[in-house]
């Protein structure tokens, strides 16, 4: 007997969960040892309400010369408080540069410059308080990134309450999933009864 297939729910399917397998990809590492490998020059992050205070690194090649850091950021709570800053090192954590923005209600901007010596791997320390709403840090100058998925915005929105989420998925084909170290995985559909998003 012949089965009828629906080309359009396996489609909203397969594009689903592509969907969350691409954020999952790209999730904030809170582990120096295991940084966020940026594959374009900008971080964007938003959440919809307050939440708890943390941290995220990132790393990158940069150098040699100058690297240009443009920071925006708004955020809410009480005037004076250090609300978003990070810090720029080597991969031995040397200070290279560093940023505090205090901005309240309304968004702020703050334009800094880090020099470094020869090419190498660096490391980004984001320190990201209750009080933030969004930020958009963008990195100029002499800057490299791993090149794919560019198209792809490197950070969403984060929800500080973790959920779980079962989703519907097509019952053949293969998943790819490029690792934050770079390799490869691969998932044959055929045999997964159930995939959850945590």
């Amino acid at each position: 007997m012949k089965k009828t297939i629906n080309p359009g729910r396996n489609l909203f399917a397969i594009l689903f969960v592509t969907g969350l397998f691409s954020v999952a990809g790209f999730a904030q590492s809170t582990n120096p040892d295991t940084p966020t490998v940026l594959k374009q020059n900008t971080i964007e992050w938003k959440r919809k309400a307050p939440g708890k205070t943390i941290v995220h690194y990132y790393t990158f090649e940069a150098g040699p010369g100058t690297v240009e850091i443009t920071t925006d950021q708004k955020s809410v709570g009480d005037t004076g408080n250090e609300n978003l800053s990070w810090e720029f090192t080597d991969r031995k954590m040397n200070n290279l540069a560093f940023e505090m923005l205090f901005g309240v209600g309304t968004s702020e901007r703050k334009v800094s410059e880090a020099t470094v010596d020869k090419k190498q791997k660096v490391l980004l320390k984001i320190i990201i308080t209750e009080d933030v709403q969004e930020f958009r840090i963008r990195f100029d100058g002499a800057v490299t990134f791993e090149k794919g998925d560019e198209d792809i915005p490197e950070i969403t929105g984060s929800n500080d309450t973790p959920s779980t989420q079962q989703i519907c998925m097509p019952r053949n084909g293969v998943i790819i999933m490029t690792m934050q170290d770079g390799k490869k995985a691969k998932v044959d559909l055929s045999k997964v009864q159930k995939i959850e998003i945590q």
